[in-house]
C-alpha cells in the first residue's frame, strides 16, 4: 500500500492505460487507501485492477465523485472539488493530480465540521409534506437548485414510499445528458447550467403531476412513475427524446440517454428495478453517446466556420498540403487520418472565444490574444470529453507548439512535439501567409517559402521546413498550385 499524508482520510490511486498506438484509453485502479474498505461496503479486492469506465458504470450513482473526474485531467496538473457524498452524510473535498508517471490519485478529506452550515438537514416525508428533522418545513431541503426538479434525497424517500402493492406497477425511468462536459468545455458552465435547466423543463412538460421527476447527480435524472406500465413508459421516454430533438438551446442540441424498468410484483426488489433501469440507460449511452458526440462536434464546427474566418476551403486546402508532406517523410495510414481528423478540427476551440475577438477586422491586443491562445486548451478538452470519437485531443493541445520552445501552451520543443503536429504546423502557417486575412495582406508564393525558411529551426522543424519548401518548388506542384492558391 502507497504511504499518503495523515491529514486525508483515504485515497485512490489508478494507473493510466494505453492503446498500442500509445493513446490514452482509460484508468485501471491500482491501489486505495486500508480504510477505504471500511467506508464502502464492498471489499477492495473486488475493485482493485477494475478500469475506471468499469467503476463508473457499475457505481453509476457516482459516490465518490469518480465521473467528476473521469477523462479531465490534463497531465503533470491538480484539480481540487467538493463532493457532498449522502451515503455517508458527509462533504469531502476532494484533490486530485497525475504524478510523473501520469498515476491518477484522489486524496478525500472530510469538511463536514468545517462547512456543516452547507449540508442539508435530512427530513423524512409524511401525508405529503416535508419536514427537516427539527420540525420546519423546508421547500429547498427536498428540491435541486438549479432545476428546481426534487433532488437525489427526495427521490430516495419517496422510492420507499412509493414501493407499496397498491402503485404496482411502478416503473423508473433513468436519464444521463450526452455531451454536457463538451458544452460545459466549449460554452462554459452557465451554458451548462442552461442546458441541464431545458432538460429539466422539457421533463417537466412529459410528465404528470403525480409522478416523481428528479436530478440526482450532476448530468443524470431519474423518473418515478407508479402505476405505470413498461410499455407507457416507454412511450413517455421516446416523448422526452423527441422533445429534446426539436427544442435546441441556442445552437447546442440536446440529446439524453433513457433507460426504462418496471416492478410488477410485490415479490421484485424495487432496487432491482433501478439497478436494471440504470443497466439499460448506460447500454443506451454507449449506443448513443458517440453519435451525440460526434453530432455536437460537427456543429460546434459548422457554427465556428458562421462567426470567424474559418472556411471549409482553408480545411481541405490544409488537408491536401499536409498529405503531400506526409507522403514526402513517409507517414504511416493511421498518421494520415490523425492528420486530416488535426487539420479540420485543430481550432475548434475557438468556439469558446468570444465572437467579437474571432470577428475583429484589426490587430488583438495582449488581452485578446490570450484568450485567442486559450483555443488550443478548449479545443483540448472538447475532443478530449469525445476520446471514443477521434483521439486527436492532445494534438490540439501541441499545434501551436513552436521548435525553438517558444510556442503555446505547454513549450515543448523539437522531437517533444509530435511529428503530425509539426507537419501541420507548417502547411497551417503557408496556408495562412498566401491566403488574404481581414488583419493583413496576403504573401506570394514565393515570399511565403522564404518567409518558412526564414522560421526553420526557430518556428518550423528545420528538416521538414526543407522538404516542405523544395515539395512547393517542384514543378508537379504548379497545377494544384494554380487550383487551390490561384
Amino acid at each position: 500500500m502507497m504511504e499518503y499524508p495523515s491529514k486525508y482520510d483515504f485515497f485512490l490511486r489508478f494507473k493510466p492505460i494505453f492503446d498500442d498506438k500509445n493513446h490514452f484509453v482509460d484508468y485501471l485502479l491500482v491501489d486505495s487507501s486500508e480504510n477505504f474498505q471500511n467506508i464502502i461496503d464492498v471489499k477492495i479486492e473486488y475493485l482493485i485492477g477494475k478500469r475506471l469506465s468499469e467503476i463508473v458504470l457499475e457505481y453509476g450513482n457516482d459516490v465518490f465523485g469518480i465521473k467528476d473526474i473521469y477523462y479531465n485531467m490534463i497531465p503533470n496538473t491538480r484539480r481540487k472539488f467538493e463532493k457532498y457524498i449522502p451515503q455517508l452524510k458527509k462533504l469531502y473535498s476532494i484533490n486530485i493530480f497525475s504524478d510523473d508517471k501520469d498515476y491518477l490519485i484522489l486524496f478525500y478529506n472530510d469538511i463536514s465540521r468545517i462547512k456543516n452550515s452547507v449540508i442539508p438537514d435530512y427530513f423524512s416525508v409524511g401525508n405529503g409534506v416535508v419536514y427537516n428533522f427539527n420540525g420546519k418545513k423546508g421547500f429547498y431541503a427536498y428540491k435541486d437548485r438549479l432545476t428546481g426538479l426534487y433532488n437525489r434525497d427526495f427521490f430516495e424517500a419517496e422510492l420507499s414510499r412509493l414501493d407499496s402493492p397498491r402503485q404496482l406497477p411502478i416503473s423508473v425511468i433513468l436519464g444521463d445528458m450526452n455531451g454536457l462536459k463538451l458544452i460545459n468545455d466549449a460554452f462554459g458552465h452557465e451554458m451548462g447550467d442552461r442546458a441541464l435547466k431545458r432538460v429539466a423543463e422539457l421533463m417537466r412538460k412529459v410528465f404528470r403531476k403525480e409522478d416523481i421527476v428528479c436530478r440526482i447527480g450532476g448530468d443524470e435524472f431519474v423518473v418515478l412513475l407508479p402505476q405505470t406500465s413498461e410499455q407507457v413508459a416507454l412511450n413517455i421516454a421516446k416523448r422526452i427524446k423527441e422533445k429534446c430533438l426539436v427544442n435546441p438551446l441556442d445552437f447546442i442540441k440536446i440529446s439524453i440517454s433513457l433507460g426504462v424498468a418496471t416492478k410488477t410484483s410485490e415479490e421484485e426488489d424495487i432496487r432491482d428495478t433501478l439497478k436494471k433501469a440504470e443497466n439499460r440507460m448506460y447500454f443506451s449511452k454507449l449506443n448513443e453517446s458517440k453519435d451525440a458526440k460526434l453530432s455536437m462536434i460537427k456543429y460546434l464546427k459548422d457554427k465556428l466556420e458562421e462567426i470567424s474566418f474559418e472556411t471549409k476551403a482553408h480545411y481541405e486546402r490544409l488537408k491536401y498540403l499536409c498529405l503531400m508532406l506526409a507522403d514526402k517523410v513517409g507517414l504511416d495510414e493511421h498518421e494520415k487520418e490523425e492528420l486530416k481528423l488535426l487539420c479540420e478540427f485543430h481550432d475548434i476551440g475557438k468556439i469558446g472565444v468570444p465572437q467579437h475577438i474571432l470577428q475583429k477586422k484589426g490587430a488583438l491586443n495582449d488581452d485578446e490574444w490570450e484568450k485567442v491562445r486559450r483555443h488550443s486548451e478548449i479545443g483540448y478538452h472538447i475532443i478530449g470529453a469525445s476520446r471514443e470519437v477521434m483521439a486527436i485531443d492532445e494534438l490540439i493541445l501541441v499545434h501551436h507548439e513552436r521548435w525553438d520552445g517558444k510556442g503555446y501552451p505547454g513549450l515543448l520543443k523539437k522531437d517533444e512535439i509530435p511529428l503530425v503536429a509539426r507537419i501541420f504546423a507548417i502547411a497551417d502557417a503557408y496556408d495562412a501567409m498566401v491566403n488574404e486575412r481581414p488583419y493583413k495582406h496576403r504573401l506570394t508564393h514565393k515570399e511565403a517559402l522564404e518567409e518558412i525558411e526564414r522560421k526553420a529551426g526557430t518556428q518550423f522543424d528545420p528538416n521538414l521546413a526543407k522538404i516542405f519548401i523544395d515539395m512547393m518548388k517542384n514543378e508537379e506542384y504548379e497545377y494544384s498550385k494554380n487550383v487551390y492558391y490561384s
